[in-house]
Parts: structure tokens; C-alpha cells; sequence
């Protein structure tokens, strides 16, 4: 058995993509945006979903609410970057 994050780290990740990655699109001269990535570990048998809602945003959603919907406790990792237009 791999130790805990071994997958993770060797890119061997198991499981379902509720929603791909899209990259951030600042709009001009909208300054700079904070972007955060939280990784929480799953429940055993715990399935998540995606509310309709959250499947299409592409803005700020209830994160707390889902934190505490699917029981996922702190996150075992962060991080969070600045980025704005990319012709600034």
C-alpha cells in the first residue's frame, strides 16, 4: 500500500473528475485576483456530487457549506496564487 499522498505525488490518481480546470481569464485592466486551491481528503464511502449550480460556476460558490455537506473536515493542502490579464 502507498503511503498517504504516494498517488498523488506520482500522479497515479484514482477516481471521477466532477468538473475539468479551467484557467483563470481576468478581464483587462480588472487588476489583480487571488486564487486559492484547497485539497481535502475524501471520507471513505463518502460519494460527492456537484449541484447543478456548482457544475457550471465559474465564480465563487458556497464553499463552506460544501465542506461541511460532504463532512471534509480541514484541508490537508493549500494554495493560492495572484494572477491578472495576461497583457499587463
Amino acid at each position: 500500500m502507498n503511503s498517504w499522498g504516494e498517488d498523488l505525488r506520482t500522479g497515479d490518481i484514482k477516481g471521477d473528475t466532477l468538473t475539468d480546470y479551467i484557467r483563470p481569464k481576468p478581464r483587462p485592466r480588472s487588476g489583480y485576483h487571488r486564487y486559492q486551491f484547497r485539497l481535502y481528503e475524501q471520507p471513505v464511502h463518502q460519494d460527492i456530487t456537484l449541484s447543478p449550480e456548482e457544475r457550471v460556476s465559474l465564480g465563487p460558490w458556497a464553499l463552506k457549506k460544501f465542506v461541511e455537506k460532504f463532512h471534509l473536515g480541514s484541508p490537508v493542502a493549500s494554495t493560492q496564487f495572484l494572477t491578472k490579464y495576461y497583457k499587463e
